[in-house]
């Protein structure tokens, strides 16, 4: 009897790996005691608002009044929309999340595991979210990782001179010198990485990011048990971030392991004024090491 072939768009996970994304979420359970648990809707509205070229949702169907449905594609998004719908919400507060994101393009379905700080402001809070985030991995015994960090606010505000943004934000996360060759300061970006030596030449000759590169030290004194490289290159594709990101890389992956930042003005979005920032980890890049 031939085999069967199983469909590349449907993602089915071994008995060895359902058990290991099984003990993520008991790990996070563990980890997260002191979080707020959230399940969020897999089935949403679309609000072509909320998404870019770069990042687009995985639409899957059309509700009786003709209104468009997608899969959930981001976990942030879902998570700002519902919380922005509680009348009286307590700040602050720390959520925490696992469970699958959609996406047309490439993997179909991904597991993450992720935290949200809301009603945070000040950059200690931008630390404590990787500092958990690192916690976790390593009780998922996953070590030898680095934190690569960037600022949004140094990369928006020299996106705002060019009219292209969409294609220089993709030509900046894809680190393609050739692609960015006209725009001498996003270039100037690409080299800006390592130690803190770095960020001191940077501001020196920017000093007005000195607020940005302050807020990386200060962000950087606060992990020194943790490896870290500054990237001021370092940027997200959803375009709600507004300060601090970061990425984690494994050196056996040539892709980061987890990712976020801060994002202070997704809830005006949706009529709230409430600082957040927070980070997910890429659950499917973990069962590849």
């Amino acid at each position: 009897m031939p085999e069967s072939s199983l469909p590349s768009e449907e993602r089915f996970f071994s008995f060895e790996d359902s058990e290991k994304l099984k003990n993520s979420f008991l790990v996070a359970c563990e980890v997260l005691k002191d979080y707020r648990f959230v399940i969020l809707p897999t089935v949403e509205k679309y609000q072509p608002e909320l998404y870019t070229d770069q990042y687009k949702p995985f639409v899957i169907g059309t509700c009786q009044d003709g209104s468009l449905l997608n899969l959930r594609t981001d976990w942030t998004v879902s998570l700002a929309r519902f919380l922005s719908s509680i009348r009286h919400l307590e700040l602050p507060v720390k959520v925490f999340y696992w469970g699958n994101v959609f996406s047309p393009m490439g993997d179909t379905e991904k597991f993450q595991m992720g935290i949200e700080h809301l009603g945070f402001s000040h950059v200690k809070s931008d630390a404590q979210v990787i500092e958990k985030l690192c916690e976790y991995l390593k009780k998922c015994s996953v070590n030898d990782f680095v934190v690569n960090l960037g600022h949004m606010g140094i990369v928006n505000r020299i996106l705002e001179k060019y009219r292209e943004q969409e294609k220089i934000v993709k030509a900046l996360f894809e680190k393609n010198f050739s692609e960015l060759g006209k725009y001498p300061e996003l270039i100037d970006l690409l080299y800006m990485q390592g130690s803190g030596e770095v960020i001191e030449e940077f501001v020196k000759r920017h000093p007005e990011f000195s607020k940005e590169c302050e807020e990386l030290l200060k962000v950087s004194e606060y992990l020194k048990d943790i490896p870290l490289i500054f990237d001021l290159s370092e940027l997200r594709l959803q375009n709600y971030y507004t300060g601090i990101v970061f990425e984690i890389f494994h050196p056996n992956l040539g892709y980061p392991i987890a990712g976020g930042g801060r994002y202070d003005r997704l809830y005006s979005m949706f009529g709230k004024d409430i600082p957040a920032v927070g980070g997910a980890v890429y659950l499917d890049r973990l069962l590849e090491l």
